[in-house]
């Protein structure tokens, strides 16, 4: 059966308002620059994106593109130009971080390695539902080694984000308790506290602790993005080879090692290749943003020079952005409110 029905209704709730969530975030962070742009072009969109994961020595190289498609015509053209170059950017591995890279490469293909086994063991290939749950599977983790491509590009996040990870996979595995069972299902092993521990208290950790490093929001919203990708991927890993290990677990009386293997896969994949990036990227948005939100107010006040007009014309801007801010904030918080107590609620019954 795949993941989506059999991981139960507390996580699939969480992972649509999550999804939600994420959405209006990121389209709040990332507004159209102008309604022609936003209209249109968005072949140059695309390549503007991409230059600006270049690094500093390669800046030569975005504009070159940039400069290309100015020239070229028709629009297939101008899309199958842009998206060669983006697949080049992002696919090219990032030499100034190749060792974690590399390593989180190897980790999705040892998760690869282990599921193809177990897919062959277990007979998974008999049930077609299986096939449509392998298609997904690949493009969860094809999509997760990208956005981890990305993140590690960006200046400042790679090593907050890699150590965040490590943090986050640890805290799942305490979870845990350290079994087989308890790594497929993370969530019910200890009580339900873990789930707004593990949804909620640690990507908000995850965004405190980049911002306040950084000093920037946007390198803690990054770092946080990062770290639940990444931890994301080694905590698959592990649970692929806890479902092979104890044959998927305890199961409903009368279901065959078939069916519970097959779920214990689309769980763990739902579980971590979702929901725990998800739940980073939205709560650590909020985290991250309150925290530099929190900091740029307590410089500003440390500012012997109130009566510069430059400054206070400043501050009038640092106004309306806290405003704009701050009714973002509240409107994530009542949706991040809505997953804890429905999730609790579901957990409880």
């Amino acid at each position: 059966m795949l993941g989506v029905i059999g991981a139960g209704p507390p996580s699939v709730l969480a992972i649509l308002l999550l999804s939600v969530a994420g959405a209006v975030l990121w389209s709040r962070e990332h507004p159209p620059q102008d309604t022609v742009t936003a209209r249109l072009d968005v072949p140059l969109r695309l390549l503007q994106w991409a230059d600006g994961l270049l690094p500093a020595d390669r800046v030569d190289w975005g504009q070159a593109m940039l400069g290309e498609l100015d020239r070229i015509e028709g629009r297939s053209k101008r899309w199958r130009f842009a998206l060669g170059c983006v697949a080049g950017v992002v696919l090219l591995p990032p030499w100034e971080v190749a060792g974690p890279m590399a390593a989180l490469g190897a980790v999705a293909l040892g998760s690869a390695v282990v599921f193809g086994i177990g897919f062959v063991h277990f007979g998974l290939a008999s049930d077609p539902w299986n096939w449509v749950m392998l298609a997904i599977l690949a493009v969860l983790v094809l999509g997760s080694i990208v956005a981890v491509s990305v993140q590690l590009r960006r200046a400042g996040v790679a090593r907050l984000g890699l150590v965040g990870g490590l943090l986050v996979a640890a805290a799942w595995l305490v979870v845990s308790g350290f079994t087989w069972q308890g790594i497929i299902s993370p969530i019910y092993s200890v009580g339900a506290w873990s789930d707004p521990a593990l949804y909620v208290a640690v990507p908000v950790a995850l965004g405190v602790g980049g911002a306040w490093h950084s000093g920037s929001a946007s390198v803690g919203r990054r770092a946080a993005r990062l770290a639940g990708v990444s931890a994301g991927l080694v905590m698959f890993f592990i649970s692929t080879i806890a479902v092979v290990a104890i044959d998927g677990g305890p199961r409903d009386p009368g279901a065959s090692v078939t069916g519970g293997v097959s779920e214990a896969f689309s769980n763990v994949a739902m579980t971590y290749l979702l929901s725990l990036p998800l739940a980073a990227a939205a709560i650590g948005w909020v985290a991250a943003t309150a925290t530099a939100r929190v900091r740029s107010v307590n410089v500003a006040r440390l500012d012997p020079d109130p009566m510069s007009s430059t400054k206070g014309a400043n501050r009038a801007s640092d106004g309306c952005e806290l405003r704009t801010t701050e009714r973002t904030l509240r409107r994530v918080a009542i949706v991040v409110a809505v997953v804890i107590a429905i999730t609790l609620f579901l957990l409880a019954r």
